[in-house]
């Protein structure tokens, strides 16, 4: 078995010194360490972000400030983030692979992996996320949308890696649904859809799994979801379309839709409105 050489820094400095190697971050592991296990990312040198106190949720005005290293549990057990991030809330609540995947994924991780059928980049994309990366140059603010560039393809420059992930808070009046398609209850997701409801004026849902970055569709009327999102990924080039061993574009393409109807459902009762 291959060994590795494991730095465990201790300040935000320290670690961006770190990753001037070819190094390869840890964070909750879910992900990274099988893969290191498997032999598919060819490293020597590890560096564990464990102890940099990443794993904080800070309120900050309107909005949440969540640490890299924030888990999924976190997000469940947070008062703070039911009351002021519901749809993160949610989509942390159907997380599955047990309690072990709960405590130990982390939102930051999910984030950078920018798996495109993945539950986080969507989520973020709805909510209009910004993303803080740390380097020895000081810190540099993304906007989500141009985070995700493209299949398992996060902007992460050399020394890069994310701190913090700065979401606003879900205003008064504005609701939210979240809902996701799966084959089995502990597989990955195949389409995901997530809905911002205003009290007045358009929605939008965020499709994630039908395109190698999140799809942020507006809604002019509720009751044409599956039609305007049908027509928006009918427009998505074909190298961009995302197939895998769960299923192809062509079946994501024609399911996205009922999915998109479903969320915007879940927003439109929290409202009080009739689905």
């Amino acid at each position: 078995m291959k060994r590795f050489h494991v730095a465990y820094p201790t300040t935000a400095d320290e670690a961006a010194g770190l990753l001037q190697t070819d190094a390869v971050i840890v964070g909750g592991g879910t992900l990274t360490v099988p893969a290191l296990t498997r032999g598919e990312l060819n490293t020597a040198h590890v560096v564990d972000l464990g102890r940099l106190g990443l794993d904080e949720i800070v309120p900050d005005g309107t909005v949440i400030r969540l640490g890299a290293m924030v888990s999924y549990q976190q997000l469940i057990t947070s008062a703070l983030v039911a009351e002021r991030l519901p749809m993160p809330h949610r989509m942390a609540s159907g997380i599955t692979g047990g309690i072990q995947i709960r405590h130990q994924g982390t939102v930051g991780g999910s984030a950078c992996a920018a798996r495109p059928n993945s539950d986080v980049p969507a989520v973020l994309v709805a909510m209009r996320a910004e993303m803080l990366l740390r380097s020895p140059a000081g810190t540099r603010r993304v906007p989500v949308d141009e985070f995700f560039l493209g299949a398992e393809r996060a902007d992460l420059r050399r020394g890069e890696f994310l701190t913090e992930i700065a979401v606003p808070s879900t205003p008064p009046g504005w609701t939210t649904g979240y809902y996701k398609l799966k084959f089995a209850e502990s597989s990955w997701p195949v389409v995901t859809a997530a809905c911002v409801l205003p009290p007045a004026g358009s929605a939008e849902v965020t499709i994630g799994g039908v395109a190698d970055v999140p799809l942020r569709i507006t809604l002019p009327e509720t009751n044409r979801t599956e039609h305007t999102v049908a027509e928006r990924i009918s427009a998505i080039p074909t190298e961009r379309r995302w197939s895998d061993l769960r299923a192809d574009a062509r079946y994501r393409a024609r399911v996205a839709g009922e999915i998109a109807c479903r969320a915007v459902r879940q927003a439109l009762a929290a409202r009080g409105d009739q689905p």
